[in-house]
């Protein structure tokens, strides 16, 4: 690490405690703010602040909880390079209102130091990230954010949804990839229950809050899960899925891509206005079927209409699910009329709608079986060959992660 750490509303105790956690891992500089007469004035005091030139503002663990907010709030509109944390004890209620001022993340003044040290190299890739985001702007896509993958798949029962989860589950495993699952199923999204989350917001909310859609807004619907991985969750009535054009679903994927390593999206069935928009935006297309003839001629005929649109910016990946079944078509075959290699075969396997039930995914339910190494394949494809900067992860340490010990052969 190189770069600049400032701690607000801090205390002399945390910030030896900092120092010495990031030791042999950071080689900037951390300045401790001792005006915390401007904490009731937070635009005087990003004022104050951004003298220091912050890459990382850390807000506590003194002070008031709704100063910190405040704080992080002005930082997210004015000096949205800075990545802005906050030291407290967090639960549901503080997460939800962390979000919502535009903080990066909470972090508990009794954390180990092996997350403190995760958590800080995070930020500063963000911070890098936002930067190269303001100097190039969004004009050119997603060249200067996040990954953006769109699971697609012509019709429902093809195993999309149990791809997109274990995608998502599998990158933000890895520990150097924040990631954001988007389901864009906007009548009959089931995302939510696959992970077992019960969001108080989803994609219907966007309008709410009026104006823009700002990186704070959107930040304020997302579900957390675990250390790295977030959602946003499909309307809970499928009738509100229809307020949501797409050129709401374009600008949605280009802000979390300023903000995520990686945004993976669900769709729906077939090539809706949202579906289309979403594969506009995207880098990658992960394109499945399964062996049945309506499947894989299906992903022939999405595959022909992407053609036709002149759709040709993603980079296609073919993903062949329930590889093994005997229907009478084969691999081979599949691969023929679609047109295309196929990138990942995934076996048929009973773990995974039992996982989908549980709301685990496979990869964590079972994650010595072969259906669940296939999915760490395909989240290998982006964590080897990202465009983000932490890209270098094989899977052989995503599956050793996941077990949280050494990988078994």
């Amino acid at each position: 690490m190189n770069s600049t750490i400032v701690l607000a509303n801090s205390s002399v105790a945390f910030e030896q405690h900092l120092r010495r956690t990031l030791k042999s891992d950071f080689e900037g500089t951390i300045h401790r703010w001792e005006n915390t007469s401007l904490t009731d004035d937070s635009h005087r005091a990003v004022k104050e602040l951004m003298e220091f030139t912050p890459d990382i503002l850390v807000v506590g663990p003194s002070g008031e909880l709704n100063s910190a907010l405040e704080l992080c709030w002005a930082f997210q509109n004015f000096h949205p390079e800075v990545e802005t944390v906050i030291v407290t004890e967090p639960n549901a209620s503080v997460w939800r209102k962390a979000l919502r001022s535009g903080a990066a993340d909470v972090l508990s003044p009794k954390a180990e130091n092996d997350e403190v040290v995760e958590l800080f190299e995070r930020l500063l890739e963000t911070s890098t990230r936002r930067r190269l985001n303001l100097m190039q702007g969004l004009s050119e896509g997603t060249s200067a954010s996040g990954r953006i993958i769109t699971v697609v798949a012509p019709k429902g029962g093809t195993g999309k949804t149990a791809l997109a989860t274990n995608l998502s589950v599998g990158l933000a495993a890895a520990g150097n990839h924040r990631v954001v699952l988007v389901d864009l199923d906007l009548q009959f999204g089931d995302v939510a229950d696959a992970l077992q989350l019960r969001p108080e917001s989803s994609i219907a909310d966007l309008h709410q809050s009026g104006g823009a859609l700002s990186p704070t807004s959107l930040k304020a619907l997302l579900v957390k899960r675990g250390e790295n991985l977030f959602a946003l969750a499909a309307p809970t009535n499928p009738a509100d899925g229809e307020e949501i054009t797409a050129g709401d679903v374009e600008e949605i994927l280009l802000v979390l891509a300023a903000d995520f390593d990686v945004v993976v999206v669900d769709t729906s069935a077939g090539l809706t206005e949202a579906t289309l928009s979403a594969i506009e935006t995207s880098s990658d297309l992960m394109l499945v079927c399964d062996l049945s003839v309506s499947s894989v001629r299906g992903l022939r005929k999405v595959v022909d209409t992407l053609d036709r649109l002149e759709i040709l910016k993603p980079r296609r990946h073919f993903i062949l699910n329930r590889a093994d079944s005997r229907v009478g078509v084969t691999a081979d075959d599949a691969s023929a009329v679609v047109g295309m290699p196929v990138a990942v075969a995934i076996p048929s396997a009973r773990d995974v709608p039992l996982s989908m039930n549980q709301g685990i995914p496979v990869i964590e339910a079972a994650p010595r079986t072969q259906v669940a190494r296939r999915y760490l394949e395909a989240a290998a494809i982006f964590s080897t060959n990202g465009q983000s900067g932490s890209g270098s992860v094989r899977k052989r340490s995503l599956l050793t992660r996941l077990r949280g010990g050494n990988e078994a052969e």
